[in-house]
């Protein structure tokens, strides 16, 4: 028999192994001539197990009776990928069975914006990815060449972090991050100036569609960013929560509802869309 089972890496995941029911079971898994786990006379014997896996592998020894000899391996790293074999004999039979193992590992992509008084910089960063991830940048239709780049190794896993100034306002920018067989996304854009008087209310509107407010890990972030001092405003992740006075997130479109305006409001706001595979940014000014 033979089954591919993926984990996560740093995660636990279990190994199948079924075999018909007997008496005096003897359990070995083995990935190529290193020794994982050993079992006989109804105990472990780890005497010759492999240290890489020392104290991260278990049997279910009360289910062993039952023909279970699934292993459960914790703490994966990538090293563990291959294949493994698991040979069960008992008085009345003998069972092998493969498993292929793969790990995966489960990125955290970020599109981060930052303004000053002399420019506009978006940072598309990757942390703690493999295999390297590979990022590039469109400006409207157009590809362009990353300002600049900053790679880290830990162990076997990156780090990145690319920059891109943003010379035009008018022009939306896209963050493409390709990791192995995953892909992440992310989008900037700038729009329309908004203006309004001290004392009235006002609600600045974020883009959306409606297919990403139902996806895994939706979240809103609002943030204001007045004479490069950043201040988190408000965020819906599931309910709405507001971190300061006059504001809150309006639950049906997530604009950002904004009451008793005063001068001290004008600055540019960001709204923070995200889930898991894709994070869109829109920027207004609000000048009151």
């Amino acid at each position: 028999e033979q089954e591919t089972v993926t984990g996560l890496f740093s995660k636990d995941c279990i190994l199948p192994c079924a075999f018909p029911p007997g008496d005096d079971e003897v359990i070995y898994w083995k990935k190529g001539k290193k020794h994982i786990h050993s079992y006989y006379y109804q105990r472990d014997q780890l005497q010759d197990q492999d240290p890489d896996y020392r104290e991260r592998t278990h049997l279910f020894h009360e289910n062993v009776p039952g023909g279970n000899a699934s292993l459960k391996l914790s703490n994966l790293t990538i090293n563990d990928e291959g294949s493994y074999s698991c040979y069960v004999g008992t008085q009345q039979m003998k069972t092998e069975v493969e498993v292929t193992l793969r790990v995966k590992v489960s990125p955290c992509c970020a599109l981060e914006y930052q303004k000053t008084d002399t420019e506009r910089m978006l940072k598309c960063c990757a942390f703690l990815t493999y295999p390297a991830p590979h990022i590039s940048w469109v400006r409207g239709n157009t590809s362009i060449q990353e300002t600049n780049r900053q790679e880290i190794k830990e162990g076997i896993l990156y780090s990145f972090r690319s920059e891109q100034n943003i010379i035009s306002t008018a022009d939306p920018y896209y963050c493409h991050i390709h990791l192995g067989h995953d892909e992440w996304a992310a989008e900037w854009k700038m729009q329309d100036e908004l203006s309004n008087v001290e004392g009235s209310s006002i609600a600045v509107p974020c883009e959306y569609s409606n297919n990403t407010a139902n996806t895994e890990g939706f979240g809103v972030v609002w943030i204001l960013n007045r004479n490069a001092v950043i201040s988190v405003l408000a965020s819906f992740y599931g309910t709405s929560h507001s971190y300061q006075p006059r504001v809150q997130i309006n639950e049906n479109d997530f604009s950002l509802m904004l009451r008793d305006l005063t001068a001290n409001d004008s600055g540019e706001y960001l709204c923070n869309i995200s889930t898991h595979k894709y994070t869109k940014l829109t920027v207004r000014t609000l000048q009151v």
